[in-house]
Formats: C-alpha cells, sequence, structure tokens
C-alpha cells in the first residue's frame, strides 16, 4: 500500500485552515514553502522547521516554484540564487527525514531551448546536492509554458538521476488541450514513485477534490494499481466541502494494491 498524503496549504495545524491531522489519518505532508515561511531569502527558518517536527507525520517537501508568493525558484533562468535557495530545500528536507523534494522545470519566456538547457544545467547541479543528503529529487510533469509539459521532454531529466513526480491531473489537461492520449502519459507514469492527484474540469489546473472535476477516477487509480507507486501525495487546493477531502483520501486508501518488492521493481527498471 503506498503511503497517502496531502499538501500542506490543508492541514490546520500548519496553516489553520482544512482538516486537523486526526481527522485526515495520513502518512505523509508534502510541505509548500508558500504554506509556512520555511525559507527566506537570508536563509533557514528553524522556528517554522521545529514546528513541523512536532507533528506525528512524515514528510516530503515540494520545492518554491515561479509563481510562488514568497520565495521563488525559476530553473529557466540561469541564477546563483536559485541554487541557494534549493540547497536551503534540501537542508530541510534533511532535518525533517524527508525522503522525497519534487521540483518543477523552469518557465518559458522567450526561448525554450534556453530555458531546457538552463533546467538541465541547474538540476545537474542540484541533483548532486541531493545526492549527499541521501533525497531523491524528483522533477514533475507540468501545464502550459514551463519545461515538462509534454511526456518525451521529462526523459532527459531521468536520465540525470532524477526521480519522477507524475501528476495525473497536469497529464490530464495537457492531453486535452493538444490531443494527446492520456494512456501516452500512464507510460510516463511507469517511472514514478511519487504521485500528485487531484481533479479538475480540463481547462484550468483547479487542484480539486476528488469527483469535484471531470477525470475519470477508474482508469487513473488502475493505471495506479499497475505500478504501485510509494507516494500518491492528494494535491487539494480547492474543494466544496471539507468531507471530500476525507472522501479523496478513502478513495486511495480502500483500493487494492498489490505488494511489490521495491528493491526488485528498482533492479527491473536498471
Amino acid at each position: 500500500m503506498p503511503n497517502i498524503g496531502v499538501n500542506s496549504c490543508i492541514v490546520r495545524e500548519i496553516t489553520g485552515r482544512g482538516l486537523s491531522l486526526d481527522e485526515l489519518r495520513i502518512d505523509l505532508i508534502e510541505v509548500g514553502f508558500d504554506d509556512l515561511p520555511l525559507v527566506t531569502e537570508k536563509g533557514i527558518n528553524m522556528d517554522s522547521v521545529e514546528l513541523l517536527r512536532t507533528l506525528d507525520v512524515g514528510y516530503t517537501l515540494h520545492a518554491p516554484t515561479s509563481d510562488a508568493r514568497t520565495v521563488r525558484v525559476n530553473l529557466g533562468v540561469k541564477s546563483e540564487k536559485n541554487i541557494k535557495i534549493m540547497g536551503n530545500v534540501l537542508k530541510i528536507a534533511s532535518l525533517l527525514d524527508a525522503e522525497y523534494v519534487v521540483v518543477h522545470g523552469g518557465d518559458v519566456n522567450g526561448s525554450y531551448h534556453k530555458a531546457f538547457l538552463n533546467t538541465i544545467e541547474q538540476l545537474k547541479v542540484i541533483a548532486k546536492m541531493a545526492k549527499d543528503y541521501s533525497i531523491k529529487l524528483t522533477i514533475e510533469n507540468l501545464c502550459d509554458k514551463r519545461i515538462g509539459a509534454l511526456p518525451y521532454e521529462l526523459f532527459p531529466f531521468l536520465n540525470l538521476g532524477l526521480g519522477l513526480t507524475f501528476d495525473t491531473a497536469h497529464a490530464f489537461l495537457i492531453s486535452k488541450k493538444y490531443g494527446i492520449p492520456y494512456e501516452e502519459y500512464f507510460k510516463l507514469m511507469s517511472y514514478a514513485d511519487h504521485i500528485h492527484l487531484h481533479d479538475n474540469n480540463g481547462v484550468v489546473d483547479e487542484h480539486r477534490a476528488l469527483g469535484e472535476g471531470i477525470i475519470n477516477l477508474d482508469h487513473v487509480m488502475n493505471g495506479l494499481r499497475n505500478i504501485n507507486p510509494k507516494n500518491i501525495i492528494l494535491e487539494i487546493i480547492n474543494y466544496s466541502k471539507p468531507e471530500n477531502i476525507i472522501r479523496s483520501i478513502e478513495i486511495v486508501r480502500f483500493q487494492r494494491f498489490p505488494y511489490i518488492n521495491r528493491a526488485e521493481k528498482v533492479r527491473a527498471r536498471a
């Protein structure tokens, strides 16, 4: 059975919104850097780290993004600031015993090729830093105007030693917009140990609770059962009522995931 988690914005102990850990009954929280001031331009906020360490739950981290409200990382632009911030992100992950850190490919503003090469070059450096901390750095498939929207864009990053965070709802949006069969993304899913799961209505990235959009959940869950990922994070930001968060968790919890020896799974991929 995969570890089940939610993103930090709906955890009451962190943001004051959403539901409490007693209500959620989850294994993991994926911490977003807009939800808690963990890192600033000056460095790590240890008070925020200590707050997280008081909670009886495991962690993964979602690194700052280019559209963040606070500290931003845009790998499409070559910058020492990106490397410095990601260094602090990895230190925080180590302090929280977080095994996974999710990153976004860079924004495409102007030259696609420049953004792609800048993303590759900086992730080489960040991946080496992550390896030093024994942290699995994973790149996420995204939506428009960012590196990693199309399935074949991700393979060069996997060749760098990065893992994959497969976002089922992002894949659905791009498949709808460009007429790419959703099954093409399911081939990509087979490389992922870390999953983002949420719903939308096929037009914008709504991050809704499961069942509040039009994504075929049976189709998605069948794909997930085939790969039996290590982590499934319900990346819910919008929901019509709190009960739908619990319902989303239960949809995942009551799936019959097969037992897979993960060491054998890794050897089979090598």
